[in-house]
């Protein structure tokens, strides 16, 4: 049984003995949560990034306790639109190599798309963070059925040969497509996320990937009701022996439903939360995460749960 309190990157071995966390750092003008701020003013027509800012902000993320950083060009959130693979390596790339450059934290980029990993590799990132698990067949098929993968692992093609850690998510659908037409699948989607996630590692380590650099990612918000989530958060242990566990939950449409069900239990007119509610609910769902095993918490406000995590530890070590 592979360990889930290391995790194996390219040059490095990551403790895993106490919770880690990873902040995220998008790069598009699309994402439901900081996007836009790294808009260069100076270019009215593309999309474009400061990247001195981007990288203070990415400094900020490590002075507060991040130690992985989690790169994405493309939006993956509910009903999101794909975006071209020049146009993702046009944002993502910069991003990387300008991480990579001024700091020493390991850098994960969020991509399904072989060519861009390939290419942020090359640059020095040392993580492939894929919501597609190795399922990505083309820009007009997406990703192959849970069931039945491609024929070539491109992904794992290009893990394997830069000797780079990743993430498989399961993810139910397409980022535009996951949430539309739910069925309630109950407590057996621990089960499906289980198997669909081993099933895709031994793809990954039969095409040569190290399984000491997989870690595993149940996709809270990808394709599952709230009852799915929630269920998915109190079975994770499930989850352990496969490996590493990382979940990504910060911000999403399954912390704004708690809300939702918290103003209909006081029988208050519903108000959405802001991001400081959610990141609130962010960090609180992340220190019980971490109670239950959780290996690695991607976040968008790392002070915020890495101060969650100080509280944990200092149950241990009282004030």
């Amino acid at each position: 049984m592979q360990s889930n309190k290391t995790w194996r990157l390219r040059t490095t071995t990551l403790d895993l003995t106490q919770p880690v966390v990873m902040g995220i750092l998008n790069v598009t003008p699309d994402s439901f949560s900081e996007g836009c701020q790294y808009q260069d003013v100076n270019d009215d027509e593309k999309f474009s990034i400061d990247l001195d800012a981007f990288a203070e902000t990415a400094e900020h993320m490590i002075r507060s306790g991040a130690k992985l950083l989690d790169v994405g060009g493309e939006s993956t959130r509910p009903g999101a639109d794909p975006i071209g693979e020049e146009e993702e390596l046009r944002r993502v790339i910069p991003a990387v190599r300008t991480l990579v450059k001024r700091f020493d934290t390991p850098i994960s980029v969020d991509t399904y798309r072989p060519a861009v990993a390939a290419a942020a590799l090359e640059e020095g990132a040392a993580i492939v963070n894929d919501v597609g698990a190795g399922r990505f067949v083309s820009a007009e098929e997406r990703f192959a059925d849970l069931n039945h993968p491609a024929e070539r692992e491109e992904m794992a093609e290009v893990v394997a040969r830069y000797g780079a850690a990743v993430i498989l998510v399961h993810m139910d659908g397409t980022p535009k497509t996951m949430q539309n037409n739910l069925v309630e699948r109950g407590p057996r989607i621990v089960d499906e996320v289980f198997e669909f996630l081993a099933k895709r590692r031994d793809a990954f380590i039969k095409t040569g990937v190290d399984p000491a650099r997989i870690a595993y990612d149940p996709g809270i918000g990808f394709g599952k009701t709230f009852e799915e989530n929630r269920t998915l958060n109190l079975g994770i242990a499930r989850l352990l022996s496969l490996g590493p566990v990382l979940v990504g939950h910060s911000r999403k449409s399954f912390l704004k439903e708690i809300a939702r069900k918290r103003f209909a239990r006081l029988k208050e007119p519903y108000r959405a939360p802001s991001v400081i509610a959610l990141d609130f609910l962010t960090a609180q769902l992340s220190a019980t995460l971490a109670t239950r095993g959780v290996n690695i918490l991607r976040v968008h406000n790392v002070e915020a749960t890495d101060f969650a995590l100080e509280l944990l530890r200092a149950r241990k070590e009282p004030y």
